[in-house]
């Protein structure tokens, strides 16, 4: 493993670290700490390795599941919360975020060799509620993955 290594993994933590909880608080803090400068932070900034890594970490860190639970938690804590000012605006972001209010839109192919027209009502029907059972069994296991 280079020297480099393990300072571009700190620097990559580093940068997926919330602002207020980031130690040291400032890059040119953090660039004394891993014993470089500035410059080459900024110099690995531009590298499509350093670059991918960041990309890959962040979506991991503030895309995870527990992050996306907690939001929901407090959503869902102010949105039943008649005191609080943004009820209304949080409970709107609460259902929106777990699809309750609005359906999604529904795509249907027809490859059963007929064009959608000349499918019967009983046709149209079943594959329509077939869709909206796997369609509910999506959301369900999603919704189950962020509860844990």
């Amino acid at each position: 493993m280079k020297d480099t290594d393990w300072r571009k993994q700190r620097f990559l933590e580093w940068l997926c670290t919330i602002g207020d909880d980031r130690e040291p608080k400032t890059q040119t803090a953090l660039a004394d700490e891993l014993g470089t400068n500035i410059q080459q932070l900024s110099k690995w900034k531009g590298e499509p390795a350093f670059l991918a890594a960041w990309e890959t970490l962040y979506r991991k860190t503030v895309g995870s599941p527990e992050k996306a639970h907690a939001v929901l938690g407090a959503l869902h804590e102010t949105a039943t919360d008649r005191t609080d000012p943004r009820q209304v605006q949080a409970a709107r972001a609460y259902l929106e975020a777990i699809d309750a209010i609005k359906p999604k839109k529904v795509d249907v192919t027809v490859t059963q060799g007929k064009a959608a027209s000349a499918l019967t009502d009983d046709e149209l029907f079943a594959m329509l509620a077939d869709r909206a059972t796997d369609e509910l069994a999506n959301r369900l296991e999603q919704r189950e993955e962020l509860d844990g």
